[in-house]
């Protein structure tokens, strides 16, 4: 089994330069660039879906933003 696979896309000419510019600043290949802003994308995709489950089961149990406190209290 491979640890990789190969896929293939397609960007706006402009923006696969200024990816190219950023991986070499960066040193880093373009597959290693997309791989991270994938993990990014993906991670902020898991926490909106947590938090959006928080204010579902929030609500559902009649909480508030006062019932929380915290540093932040007014």
């Amino acid at each position: 089994m491979p640890s990789a696979k190969t896929i293939t896309i397609s960007l706006p000419v402009a923006m696969a330069k200024e990816m190219s510019v950023v991986a070499r600043e960066e040193h880093r290949t373009l597959s290693e660039l997309l791989r991270e802003a994938f993990r990014q994308y993906n991670a902020q995709r898991r926490l909106k879906s947590v938090a959006a489950k928080g204010r579902k089961q929030a609500k559902k149990l009649g909480l508030t933003e006062k019932d929380f406190g915290g540093p932040f209290e007014k």
